[in-house]
């Protein structure tokens, strides 16, 4: 119970971080846009509703952290509320000396880069904090190596087999197992041509990606796009003998050995090593192992098991999964495969450029889901509201740490970011698709149909908010 609690408090304050810090940044970005255009800033705030406790700048300006922490706003001299739609009432008795002041009377050109300033400080939050990650920490990636072909998926369709190194998709070089997941995952179900390295030589293999099915942050399927491979993990167990001591051990098809007599493992000869210089004294084994449920079919438990191997000869005649298939009776996927992992170090200028690729594809992705959602083929589930958020920070609070969670608010930072550009009225988007209209026009567009517009922005986000909350209740039910 006591975990329970402090788990729940935990993921609760890590919502509160990652949402906290990617809303001030985007409400910074309008503010500074704002204040170096002489705009008057009445109200920062920091959530909605009841004002818990704020203070009064030397500028007039009440800062404050409200009660709902779904959001925020900058409220310019002249707005009505949050959203910044015109005071009427309040610009028509403004006094000339005061329209200097106010957001409504400044250029159109002006009010469009006071609203792109907040999502343009996402985008700039996420390159920073990416960046810093690469610069410090490098990338720790599986090499292209293919560890596992799921039967009946493309993969297995089209010929790829474990053990294949991918060199190149349609041309594109190919460093590490997550760039093939992202060229897959935004194909849109076009072809593409694998360059694989099989046996000492190359081999060029057509994959057509499908919709498949994986498992979102409750636990609950998704589809996504994908060709049904993975990458190396040095333990995945291929195939069992009958009769063997891995048998006798309990050890089965798709396990993933995780451990050898307390140590962790790192490539199979960290395995192989131990299994064949045991001389046939046991061998204590830590397995992660697949156990389904019907909310969560990708769920594996975590198992200790003791293998008493044969005594096998290792001269060098034999390979080190030859000789663990003769002293356990157990193979690996993509046996004899070079190190699954790399470890990439970046200067300050490669940091950069990681950083901007990241942020590129995650724009990508976003609007490929859109384009999706707009023919009909996305799975509509892929939509999270503030739950989904909210899951989401808490298990990386809580199972990786401040470091991960400060990751994820640059992947949110992006998403808000990309979001508020949409030309939505209510959203920045939309105020700069009216200001647009008012650069040609040579005037703003009328009282009336500006309030329509709000209106049905209003209307739209609202239904947004409240079918992505109704997806994330139905998903943390199901997981449940």
């Amino acid at each position: 119970m006591l975990e329970l609690i402090t788990n729940f408090a935990l993921g609760g304050l890590g919502f509160l971080f990652v949402i906290s810090l990617v809303v001030f940044v985007h409400e910074l970005g309008h503010f500074l846009a704002g204040r170096y255009f002489g705009v008057k800033v009445e109200t920062f705030s920091i959530g909605f509703g009841k004002e818990l406790l704020g203070f009064t700048d030397s500028y007039g300006t009440r800062w404050k952290i409200a009660a709902l922490p779904l959001g925020g706003y900058v409220k310019f001299w002249g707005d009505e509320g949050a959203a910044s739609t015109p005071d009427q009432e309040k610009l028509k008795q403004m006094p000339d000396t005061d329209r200097s002041r106010s957001f409504h009377h400044k250029t159109w050109w002006q009010k469009s880069i006071i609203s792109v300033a907040g999502p343009l400080a996402n985008f700039i939050l996420a390159l920073v904090i990416l960046t810093g990650f690469f610069l410090v920490y490098g990338s720790n990636a599986s090499a292209p190596i293919i560890g596992n072909v799921k039967a009946g998926y493309p993969a297995q369709l089209a010929g790829l087999k474990p053990g294949d190194r991918v060199v190149s998709i349609d041309g594109q070089e190919i460093s590490d197992f997550s760039a093939i997941v992202k060229i897959v995952s935004v194909a849109n179900g076009r072809p593409l041509t694998f360059v694989v390295e099989r046996a000492g030589a190359r081999e060029r293999v057509v994959v057509t990606p499908a919709m498949i099915s994986k498992p979102d942050s409750f636990g609950a399927p998704i589809r996504d796009p994908g060709v049904g491979i993975s990458p190396v993990i040095p333990g995945e167990i291929e195939a069992v003998v009958g009769g063997s001591p891995a048998e006798a051990a309990g050890l089965k098809v798709n396990d993933i050995i995780v451990g050898v007599n307390g140590k962790g493992i790192a490539t199979f000869a960290d395995i192989a090593g131990v299994v064949t210089a045991s001389g046939g004294q046991p061998v204590k084994l830590i397995v992660r192992r697949s156990k389904p449920t019907p909310a969560q079919p990708w769920n594996r438990e975590q198992v200790e098991t003791t293998l008493t191997p044969s005594p096998v000869s290792t001269s060098t005649s034999t390979t080190a999964d030859q000789q663990v298939l003769e002293a356990a009776g157990f193979s690996v996927y993509a046996k004899g495969s070079p190190e699954p992992y790399v470890h990439v170090t970046f200067g300050v200028f490669e940091s950069v450029f990681a950083a901007s690729d990241e942020v590129k594809f995650i724009v990508v992705k976003t609007f490929y889901f859109i384009g999706q959602l707009l023919t009909g083929s996305a799975d509509y589930q892929q939509l999270s509201g503030p739950i989904g958020i909210a899951t989401v920070s808490g298990k990386v609070a809580v199972q990786f740490g401040v470091v991960a969670l400060i990751n994820l608010a640059a992947v949110l930072s992006v998403s808000i970011g990309l979001l508020n550009l949409f030309p939505i009225p209510m959203l920045d988007g939309g105020h700069i698709l009216y200001y647009g209209i008012e650069a040609v026009r040579g005037r703003p567009l009328g009282e009336r149909a500006q309030e329509l517009g709000f209106r049905i922005g209003l209307a739209f986000v609202v239904c947004l908010l409240l079918f992505a909350t109704w997806n994330d209740l139905t998903k943390l039910g199901s997981s449940g």
